[in-house]
């Protein structure tokens, strides 16, 4: 139904999920309703599609509407990154954001958040220090 830059590696799994909602509509109607099944598929799209072209827009190069919520998740996720470099619990569940299999809250639980203040915390000393 739509096509995700490859860099993710979300395109694969999204086209999976629209393939497991369409059987679904066809198991229950001999002939799906259209607006449903694209309205249950938008379900699929939209969360992936969200990180996805939130991501794109942490590059100036990108074209596009910075929201506050934009400019925070980059802001956020380039310091996830950074403390993923040493922690490999942080890196885990990124991957499983990434991949589909948690959902992206799972970057703002308070043990992740504070795994990735610490390690600002850490990077700000070391550069004091």
């Amino acid at each position: 139904m739509c096509s995700f830059n490859p860099v993710y590696g979300q395109g694969m799994t999204v086209a999976a999920l629209e393939a497991l909602t369409l059987a679904e509509h066809l198991r229950r109607d001999r002939v799906p309703n259209p607006r449903r099944f694209l309205a249950d598929v938008a379900k699929v799209i939209d969360l992936p599609w969200e990180i996805s072209a939130g991501g794109d827009l942490a590059f100036a190069q990108v074209a596009g509407p910075r929201t506050a919520k934009v400019r925070f998740s980059n802001a956020y996720i380039a310091r996830l990154h950074a403390a993923a470099a040493s922690d490999s619990q942080l890196t885990r569940t990124f991957m499983r954001v990434a991949g589909l299999v948690e959902p992206p809250e799972a970057l703002m639980r308070p043990g992740t958040v504070l795994r990735v203040l610490r390690n600002e915390l850490r990077e700000l000393v070391g550069r004091r220090g």
